[in-house]
């Protein structure tokens, strides 16, 4: 009999079967794919080419998890992307940012005014003072009052288009904008897109506090050195075993069965899956109020090479995240037409080219294209989602349609199969008020059954690859057992 089970091997499983393991408890965890990694996996999805088709780019994993599990000997190599930043505008104009801020203040002042450079660095100087206060928050139990002590009620319940009111020029404010609207589906305007936006800028996974990143070798790099963080702690991971139902009996989880039958028994279920999957799996009814419709469409293009950009020729802007959306409006009507049940007809998107910075992914002369597209319904036709994010990226870049060589287009539905995530919510339910610290599900007790625990991304402190969930699932686990 085991100590512990644990329900899939996205990264916080895998992060969660690495500390009960360094515990000295026998864990097995059980991944219902062929690949550990859940989302955060790198796929060879044309013949010689990888990329990451879900999660993307690197910077929430917490650096005290990198350097416990000593990650970068089990090979995990992260670097910044620069430009950090790129948000080129039909009008030919472009905001650009890089990880350091003289540079992005430099530049900003350049392309746009002074008034614009020193209001961001006012916005971004602000942000990072509360974001020191808020990482190590990241590791501990849902407390909102010491969130709202650490940062402020603003930045936790108001809007990210208030909280960047004082830049003066509109377009400016945009690509800053969308980093409080990834995952979610909220305009600019709505309460809690601010944390949001905030959320993104408490990594440091890149070595820069605040920057993203990529993972040498796509973001399977970062599971693969969790799995053999895991298994060096003494976790065993088995592939191919999808969990059927977790056991509970009189009240307390005590195993799972597989498919197939096979029943696995265990003094306690850590489930790594989201919050609706979890509670069908443990036969309970799971929260009504809980919002886990995804907003996310996701496009992969396979390119011949790279294109220009009018507004920046050359291989630059391809290195880092790439922002399209042209206005605040834009990014209003495109939740609007979401939440009215039709797909957006001017989606934003946030694209990255990981194979113009890393070259073990793709042969020369060939690339591969993210495109993570918002805001669509949970039915939406990925194809057409597709075509429509493919026509708004030609509008700045007019030579993108003709590099495509093939695609493959994702939307909520399709994530879902994918990636087991119930509804494509990519962070496993809204990150917003209601849903947020102590409105997240716990890490401990899962809907009243004992020994029963959520790692995923559905619990607190949410999305993103983070392993926050897994490591507080795990500490919670060996609190019980004293």
């Amino acid at each position: 009999m085991l100590d512990v089970v644990v329900v899939g091997a996205g990264h916080n499983g895998l992060v969660a079967a690495a500390y009960l393991a360094r515990a000295r408890l026998a864990v097995e965890c059980f991944e219902r794919s062929d690949v550990v990694g859940g989302a955060c996996v790198t796929e060879e999805l044309w013949p010689g080419v990888r990329a990451s088709p879900g999660a993307y780019t690197l910077s929430l994993l917490r650096p005290e998890i990198v350097r416990e599990l000593d990650l970068a000997a089990h090979g995990l190599d992260v670097s910044v992307h620069e430009p950090y930043l790129f948000a080129p505008f039909p009008d030919g104009r472009k905001v650009v940012t890089w990880s350091g801020r003289e540079e992005t203040c430099a530049a900003l002042e350049r392309d746009w005014s002074a008034a614009d450079a020193a209001a961001y660095r006012e916005f971004a100087d602000r942000w990072e003072r509360a974001a020191e206060r808020a990482r190590p928050l990241m590791l501990e139990p849902p407390d909102r009052e010491r969130w709202v002590d650490a940062v402020g009620e603003q930045i936790l319940g108001g809007s990210i288009a208030a909280e960047l009111a004082g830049i003066p020029s509109k377009q400016v404010r945009v690509p800053f904008a969308i980093q409080g609207l990834i995952g979610t589906l909220a305009g600019p305007e709505d309460p809690g897109t601010a944390f949001v936006g905030f959320y993104h800028d408490l990594g440091q996974a890149a070595g820069v506090p605040g920057a993203w990143g990529y993972a040498r070798g796509g973001m399977g790099a970062v599971t693969a050195a969790l799995r053999g963080a895991a298994e060096a702690a003494g976790a065993r991971v088995r592939l191919e075993s999808p969990v059927e139902r977790v056991l509970v009996e009189d009240g307390r989880a005590a195993g799972v069965v597989l498919d197939g039958g096979e029943e696995v028994r265990a003094d306690t279920v850590v489930s790594n899956a989201d919050p609706v999957t979890t509670s069908r799996l443990a036969g309970v009814a799971g929260r009504r109020d809980w919002r886990q419709a995804g907003p996310v469409v996701k496009v992969m293009l396979l390119l011949d090479g790279l294109p220009d950009f009018p507004s920046w020729p050359g291989p630059e802007p391809w290195r880092g995240a790439i922002d399209i959306g042209f206005t605040l409006d834009d990014l209003s009507a495109a939740a609007a037409d979401a939440r009215a049940g039709r797909p957006a007809a001017s989606p934003w998107i946030e694209a990255a080219c990981q194979t113009a910075a890393d070259d073990t992914l793709a042969p020369p002369g060939r690339h591969v294209l993210s495109l993570f597209c918002q805001c669509f319904p949970t039915d939406a036709d990925a194809d057409a989602a597709a075509d429509a994010a493919i026509a708004r990226f030609a509008e700045v870049c007019p030579e993108l349609p003709d590099r495509i060589v093939d695609r493959l287009a994702l939307g909520p539905r399709e994530l879902e199969q994918r990636f087991g995530l119930a509804g494509g919510h990519i962070f496993h339910g809204e990150m917003l008020p209601g849903q947020l610290f102590d409105g997240r599900y716990a890490p401990d007790r899962f809907e009243g059954i004992e020994g029963l625990y959520l790692a995923g991304s559905g619990a607190h402190p949410g999305g993103a690859v983070t392993g926050a969930p897994g490591y507080l699932a795990a500490r919670a686990v060996i609190a019980a057992r004293g």
